[in-house]
C-alpha cells in the first residue's frame, strides 16, 4: 500500500500578510503620535507651562467636564432603557424605532444644531422660557441640550451592545424563580452588565466632551459660558490665537487617551468598543 507524504509548506509562506498588516498598523499609530508630538514641539515647553497655568484654560476644562457629566447622566436615563428594549424586546415598528434612534449618530452634528434651533421655539421649550424664565439656547443649557441630543442615541446603541453580550438564560432563570421583570433587570441584568455599562459611560462622556459642530450653529460663542474646549479651539483658531489652540489640543488629546484607557481597563472582556 503506497502512502503519499504531503510536503510541509515552507515556514515563510503566509508570513508576509501578518507582517504587512502589523506594519500598516504601526505606521498609522506613528502618524498620530507624530501629529500630537509636532503640536507639542511647536508650542515648546515654556509656552506649554504658561498656557496650562492660565485660569482661562482650566475654566474651559471644568466647563467641558461638568457639562459632559450632566449630559451623560441625562443620556443614561434614556439610553439604558432604550438599549435594553432594543436588545431584548420585540415590539411593533422596532426597525423604525432603531432607525430614528440612529439618526443623531449618522447625521452631521451641525444638522442636529440646526434642528434644535427650530424646536426650541416650540412647545415645551417656549412654555418653559415663558413661565420659568429659563431660556434654552445661547447659554450653558444650550450646551447641555446639544451634547445630550448627540450622545443619547450613541448611549442607547452602546447599551444595546452591552446587553447583547449577556445570555438571556439568566433572566429566564430569574423569572422562573418568581422574580418580576423589573426585579430581574435590577438584580440580575445590571450587575452582570456593570463593566460594559461603565465602559460605555466613559465613551459617551468623551463623545459629549468632543462636541462642537452643533454648538457652533445652535449655541454660538460666549466667553467662559459656552466655549467648551473643542469649541474654544475652533474659536481661537479663527482668532489666530495659535498658542491657545496648540495647548488646548494637547489637553483634549490627554483627556481622550485617559478616557479610552479607562474604558479598556474597566470594560475588560465586556468591552463594547
Amino acid at each position: 500500500m503506497n502512502t503519499q507524504v504531503l510536503s510541509k509548506p515552507p515556514m515563510h509562506r503566509g508570513r508576509w500578510w501578518p507582517a504587512l498588516c502589523i506594519t500598516l498598523a504601526l505606521l498609522s499609530v506613528g502618524f498620530y503620535v507624530i501629529m500630537v508630538a509636532s503640536n507639542w514641539i511647536y508650542l515648546g515647553w515654556s509656552d506649554t507651562v504658561y498656557f496650562l497655568s492660565q485660569p482661562r484654560m482650566w475654566q474651559r476644562f471644568w466647563l467641558t467636564v461638568w457639562t459632559s457629566t450632566v449630559s451623560l447622566s441625562l443620556s443614561l436615563l434614556f439610553g439604558i432603557p432604550a438599549g435594553y428594549a432594543l436588545s431584548r424586546f420585540t415590539f411593533p415598528a422596532k426597525n423604525f424605532f432603531a432607525t430614528v434612534i440612529d439618526l443623531p449618530i449618522v447625521v452631521s452634528p451641525a444638522v442636529i444644531g440646526a434642528f434644535l434651533f427650530g424646536i426650541t421655539t416650540r412647545f415645551p421649550f417656549d412654555m418653559i422660557s415663558e413661565h420659568y424664565n429659563l431660556y434654552i439656547g445661547r447659554n450653558v443649557y444650550g450646551v447641555i441640550l446639544v451634547q445630550f441630543t448627540v450622545t443619547c442615541a450613541f448611549c442607547a446603541r452602546l447599551m444595546k451592545a452591552t446587553f447583547d453580550m449577556i445570555p438571556p438564560k439568566f433572566e429566564a432563570v430569574s423569572r422562573s424563580l418568581g422574580a418580576s421583570n423589573f426585579r430581574t433587570f435590577f438584580k440580575v441584568v445590571l450587575p452582570m452588565a456593570k463593566n460594559g455599562i461603565i465602559a460605555s459611560m466613559i465613551v459617551v462622556w468623551a463623545r459629549a466632551a468632543a462636541e462642537w459642530e452643533g454648538l457652533m450653529l445652535f449655541v454660538g460663542a460666549s466667553e467662559g459660558q459656552t466655549d467648551i474646549m473643542p469649541f474654544a479651539i475652533y474659536l481661537d483658531w479663527n482668532g489666530g490665537m495659535m498658542g491657545w489652540v496648540a495647548s488646548m489640543t494637547i489637553v483634549c488629546v490627554l483627556m481622550a487617551i485617559t478616557a479610552m484607557a479607562a474604558m479598556r481597563i474597566i470594560g475588560g472582556k465586556s468591552n463594547v468598543w
